[in-house]
């Protein structure tokens, strides 16, 4: 199974949802489980943004070596679930990836804000949301 987290840059959201994951799902003992992240708006190679390192470090998740990918076909074809970040992102991938129609979901029920260049405060309140999504539509369905 291959899980996939997508919002604009894969520098913040996608990032924070990534790295919980895999964190929740070894705390676990979850295996055969991949989980990954992209951008449909980014560029490859941009590290994670200071806001969602700081975030994710204060529960003891490191995601230093986090680097962005831009959103491609056979990524998102890829993927067996797709989980968008925004609406906004589930428009983009039926819209231009109409392979994942039907694999592609929104994580929550509204879309999680995006924290680029906010405060860490801010960062905070969207991976509250996050967590609360993942815990919700992932691992309580395991």
């Amino acid at each position: 199974m291959k899980i996939l987290f997508v919002c604009t840059g894969n520098t913040c959201r996608s990032v924070m949802a990534e790295y919980y994951t895999r964190y929740k799902f070894d705390e676990l003992g979850v295996t055969g489980v991949s989980v990954s992240s992209a951008g449909v708006a980014t560029i490859d190679g941009m590290p994670a943004s200071q806001g969602a390192l700081a975030v994710l470090e204060e529960i003891g998740i490191d995601a230093s070596s986090h680097v962005s990918r831009f959103l491609t076909p056979e990524i998102a074809e890829g993927a067996d679930k797709i989980y968008a970040l925004a609406k906004s992102h589930l428009e983009i991938l039926e819209l231009n990836f109409p392979a994942v129609k039907g694999k592609a979901v929104m994580l929550g029920s509204r879309s999680v804000p995006d924290p680029v260049g906010l405060t860490l405060e801010e960062y905070r309140d969207s991976f509250d949301m996050i967590v609360s999504a993942v815990d919700k539509h992932i691992l309580a369905k395991l």
